[in-house]
C-alpha cells in the first residue's frame, strides 16, 4: 500500500485522527506541570490520561469515523471493498493514538513519573516499558473495538458516543467490585489509575492486573473481529447512512 494512500485517508478523515490524542496528552502535561508546581505529585493524573481518557477519546473518533462517509455508496459498488477502506482508517486512528501514547509514556518514564506497582525482581526495561505501555494499549483497544461495534450496530455516532461515555461513567463507582469479580474482570477497564494502590494483597494484585490487561486485550481483538464482519452487512452500512 502506498504512502500517498495512507496520506488520502488521514486527510479525508480530518485533522482530529491525529489532534486528539495530541491536545489531550498536551492538556494532561500542562495540567500536570501546574500539579508540580503546587507540590502535588502528578503521576496518577498522568497514568490517568493515558489510561481513562486516551482511549475514550480515540474509540468516540472512530465510532464518528465508521459511519460518515459521504460517499459510501459510491464506495460500496466499487470492487474494492468498504471493509477494507474502513479497517485502513481503524489502524490509521489506532495507530496515531498508540504513537503519542507511546511518546508520552517514554516522556513520563523519563521523568519518573509512573504511576504503576513496582516491577518483580529480574524485570528488565524493556519488560518494565512492556508494563507500562500495556497499562494503557489494552484498554485503547477494548475502546477502539467498542467504538468499531456500537456504530455499526447502533447506525448512530452521537448514541455510540454516549454508550461508550455511559460505559466509562459505570467504571469508576464500581470499579473495585468490577476489578475483583472474575466474571467481570475482563470489563475492568482502568485498573491502574482506579484501583492502584492495591486493595489486595500487593502480590495479588499484581496477578489480577496482568490476568486482566491481557483478558482486555483478547477481548478488543475480539470485538474489532465482530466489528469487521459487521462491515459486511452492506443493507446496515446503508441504512446507517440514512439514519445520520
Amino acid at each position: 500500500m502506498s504512502f500517498d494512500r495512507l496520506r488520502y485517508e488521514l486527510r479525508l478523515m480530518g485533522k482530529r485522527v491525529i489532534l486528539t490524542p495530541v491536545l489531550v496528552m498536551l492538556g494532561f502535561a500542562l495540567f500536570a506541570l501546574l500539579l508540580a508546581y503546587l507540590k502535588v505529585a502528578p503521576a496518577r493524573f498522568l497514568s490517568g490520561g493515558l489510561e481513562m481518557i486516551v482511549p475514550i477519546a480515540t474509540g468516540a473518533v472512530v465510532g464518528t469515523i465508521i459511519m460518515h462517509d459521504p460517499a459510501l455508496e459510491l464506495q460500496l459498488t466499487l470492487p474494492r471493498r468498504y471493509s477494507r477502506t474502513s479497517l485502513l482508517r481503524l489502524a490509521l486512528i489506532t495507530a496515531s493514538a498508540t504513537a503519542i501514547a507511546l511518546l508520552s509514556t517514554l516522556i513520563i518514564s523519563a521523568l519518573h513519573q509512573v504511576y504503576l506497582f513496582q516491577p518483580q525482581h529480574g524485570w528488565g526495561e524493556p519488560a518494565q516499558f512492556f508494563v507500562q505501555a500495556l497499562a494503557w494499549f489494552a484498554t485503547l483497544l477494548w475502546c477502539v473495538g467498542v467504538g468499531f461495534c456500537l456504530s455499526l450496530l447502533l447506525r448512530s455516532r452521537s448514541a455510540a458516543g454516549a454508550l461508550l461515555a455511559g460505559i466509562w461513567i459505570a467504571e469508576i463507582p464500581f470499579k473495585d467490585y468490577i476489578f475483583l469479580s472474575d466474571w467481570l474482570r475482563p470489563f475492568s477497564l482502568f485498573p491502574t489509575t482506579l484501583v492502584y494502590p492495591p486493595t489486595v494483597v500487593p502480590q495479588q494484585y499484581i496477578t489480577l492486573w496482568l490476568t486482566n490487561r491481557f483478558e482486555v486485550l483478547a477481548t478488543g481483538v475480539v470485538l474489532v473481529i465482530i466489528g469487521w464482519l459487521l462491515l459486511h452487512n452492506t443493507e446496515g452500512l446503508l441504512k446507517g447512512t440514512s439514519e445520520e
